[in-house]
């Protein structure tokens, strides 16, 4: 039971005009137009007792056009989180969300509202979670879900569901320790495409540390069920592994695994984390998975001012709309590698914050490079406050894209964005903002580039 106290709620009202000399985004036969926008929406925060928790934002906005009012548009977006305890060690959790994308990012990545070359995507889960009591001689945490996600173009629904279990060794026990840990996730399409299901498995078994020598046994297993035999693969080893501490929260690891799947053969792993301090932590490994050699590293550093996280991963990924191309299979099980770095500086009036980004995408058991796609891209952004109401904003953004191609030439896209604007907060509930910005795109194929420029004036009111 929540109190009135716990509880705020927020509505909101605001409009704005946006000026596009180039409006379609469009090599030629630019048309530009002056949108009005309406919009109204609802936050509200909740927190109760045992972590129960809700929150809300919900926003419609009515988009009108100069230039016909065909296009005119009503668009909604959606952010919603709860959680509750249900006791004994259980919780409920749900949470939705209503997003507009960009239709294909081979046509357009850069797509929003304003273009009206965007889907809307409509998602929703519901899981169980439990965990057992942290002191006592084990530990055991898992939840079970379900889940569904559907596509204003109908290109990508699919509902289903998954698992997730973790059994370790409680505080309690001094000599041995254990980790066992798997999950599984399973996809209906609601189209034509094959159901597809992963599953992983990891287990660690061994003795606790003897003069910071920690031997140990180790085995990994993946299946992962894609759509056909060029998306699906499995693998299974296992073997004796050996952690050395040189200090009590930094260690060297290295391991010999013998292999039970017939492609891969018998493998030496290794990985080493460090960490020196409560704000500093490096982790990097070396392991073969169903898809081959397989890395994994992540650096994060915190100082009173700058924050700065890198990261490497490689994970078996479908159903993802962000990195979906036109007429590709967004059912396919897909290997994603994908390394991301970003920075941020907090002066006393100014945030910096730089990131980068770069990422590979190809099928998770086939030597074809038809459909594989690359791409990195990189941002600054400058936030500076410059009075007590006046705070200014300056964002320079940068992203390529490779969509690979055997029949044809290869498709290259670079996308340059340019934005400035100021926010004048006129009192605690009315905010005004005026900027502009620039929108570059170029491609190595004819008559998909386009430049377009925006001027926007906008009024948000907190009611």
């Amino acid at each position: 039971m929540m109190s009135a106290a716990d509880v705020r709620v927020t509505p909101q009202v605001g409009g704005s005009l946006v000026y596009s000399d180039n409006l379609k985004q469009a090599d030629s036969d630019r048309q530009g137009s002056l949108i009005t926008t309406l919009n109204a929406g609802v936050g509200i925060e909740a927190n109760g007792v045992d972590g129960n928790a809700l929150s809300l934002e919900y926003t419609l906005d009515q988009l009108f056009y100069s230039h016909d009012g065909n296009d005119n548009s009503l668009y909604q977006t959606l952010r919603f989180d709860a959680n509750k305890a249900l006791g004994e060690g259980f919780r409920l959790d749900a949470s939705a969300s209503i997003d507009n994308i960009a239709a294909a990012i081979d046509e357009n990545a850069n797509a929003d509202i304003f273009t009206g070359d965007t889907v809307e995507n409509k998602q929703a889960e519901l899981g169980v979670s439990y965990r057992s009591n942290p002191l006592s001689d084990s530990n055991v945490t898992g939840r079970v879900f379900v889940t569904a996600s559907n596509y204003e173009d109908d290109i990508g629904n699919y509902d289903g569901g998954g698992a997730a279990l973790r059994f370790s060794n409680g505080p309690n026990v001094r000599d041995m320790f254990w980790v066992i840990e798997g999950t599984y996730d399973y996809k209906r399409s609601k189209g034509d495409d094959p159901n597809t299901s992963f599953v992983v498995l990891r287990e660690e078994i061994g003795f606790q540390t003897v003069y910071r020598w920690v031997p140990f046994m180790r085995l990994n297993y993946e299946n992962y069920s894609g759509t056909s035999e060029s998306d699906s693969a499995d693998q299974l080893s296992w073997g004796p592994a050996l952690r050395y501490f040189f200090t009590k929260t930094s260690y060297l690891e290295v391991s010999y695994n013998f292999s039970e799947t017939d492609d891969i053969s018998d493998f030496w792993a290794g990985a080493v984390y460090l960490n020196p301090s409560p704000r500093t932590s490096l982790r990097a490994s070396y392991d073969k998975r169903a898809f081959g050699d397989a890395y994994d590293f992540l650096f994060s550093h915190r100082s009173r001012r700058l924050t700065n996280e890198i990261s490497y991963t490689e994970a078996v990924t479908n159903y993802d709309r962000e990195t979906f191309v036109r007429d590709g299979n967004i059912a396919q099980a897909n290997v994603e590698r994908r390394l991301t770095w970003e920075s941020i500086l907090a002066a006393r009036r100014t945030t910096y914050v730089f990131s980068l980004y770069g990422f590979e995408l190809d099928a998770l058991n086939s030597p074809s490079r038809e459909g594989d796609e690359q791409g990195y891209g990189a941002s600054f952004s400058i936030d500076h406050q410059l009075s007590r109401r006046l705070k200014g904003t300056a964002v320079i953004d940068y992203r390529d894209y490779t969509f690979k191609n055997i029949e044809t030439a290869d498709q290259d896209d670079q996308y340059w964005t340019f934005s400035i604007d100021g926010s004048y907060t006129v009192n605690a509930m009315v905010t005004l903002t005026a900027g502009a910005e620039h929108n570059n795109k170029s491609s190595s194929l004819a008559n998909n580039g386009y430049d377009e420029n925006r001027l926007y004036l906008e009024l948000n009111v907190d009611l």
